[in-house]
């Protein structure tokens, strides 16, 4: 939760209306309608309530292009926003519901179609939860589901989501260069961040790849242990993809 004082001003005299600035954690809200509600009392409140449906419009959007990008992985259906543990600010830590942020959604939409720059982290985490989402319908569980979602976010971002994941990112990057045919384009190359010029479809392939080699370690957990300590103990990149699967 955010809390802060700010001091209620005039809009100008001959307005009749009053302003309040709003902290920068929810700048995302300019231009979007919101609704004020008076909680009137020895106490009054006023609730400033955004219409975030546009935010909710987001999330499905993205969610059809992984739809796309995953189909030869299975079908992951339709998006439901009930497998998602859904706020404005983006939390630090989650359990059984992959997070995501109404005000990364917004910042998403708003450099799309405004001069805004795109904020490449907020995109990250949005693609990495939805695949998330997306993976354990396809029969990932727990924290390869997880490897499966910062992965796919690492891919189509090119931001990494951090949590100690350069393991699963390089041997996801060999993995996929193993696959590229003379004159193919990596996957990576794919997506421009922020836009809708994405190539999902070209992206089926080597995604499934991915799923694939995720699917292996979650199949033989004291490989994946052993392959991840091993990748760490040397520096990274010296872990071999043949050694894995």
């Amino acid at each position: 939760m955010v809390s802060l004082t700010r001091k209620v001003r005039s809009a100008g005299r001959s307005s009749g209306s009053i302003e309040i600035t709003l902290p920068p954690e929810v700048q995302e809200l300019e231009g979007i309608e919101c609704r004020l509600i008076l909680r009137d009392g020895a106490r009054p409140e006023i609730v400033i309530q955004p219409d975030i449906s546009l935010a909710n419009a987001i999330f499905a959007e993205q969610w059809q292009k992984l739809q796309v990008a995953f189909s030869r992985i299975g079908d992951i259906g339709p998006f439901r926003m009930a497998d998602f543990d859904v706020s404005f600010l983006p939390p630090r830590h989650w359990t059984e519901r992959p997070p995501l942020s109404y005000r990364d959604a917004l910042a998403l939409h708003r450099a799309r179609h405004t001069a805004a720059e795109m904020d490449p982290s907020g995109y990250s985490h949005v693609i990495t939860f939805l695949s998330v989402g997306a993976a354990y319908r396809l029969g990932l569980r727990d924290r390869y589901a997880l490897v499966f979602g910062v992965i796919a976010g690492y891919v189509v971002s090119g931001i990494t989501a951090g949590n100690e994941s350069d393991f699963e990112q390089d041997i996801a990057m060999q993995v996929l260069n193993e696959g590229v045919g003379p004159g193919s384009a990596p996957l990576g190359t794919l997506f421009n961040t922020g836009s809708n010029t994405g190539r999902w479809e070209d992206a089926q392939e080597g995604f499934a790849r991915i799923f694939a080699q995720v699917y292996a370690w979650q199949q033989q957990p004291e490989l994946y242990e052993e392959s991840r300590r091993r990748w760490w103990g040397h520096g990274g990149g010296t872990t071999s993809t043949h050694n894995l699967v």
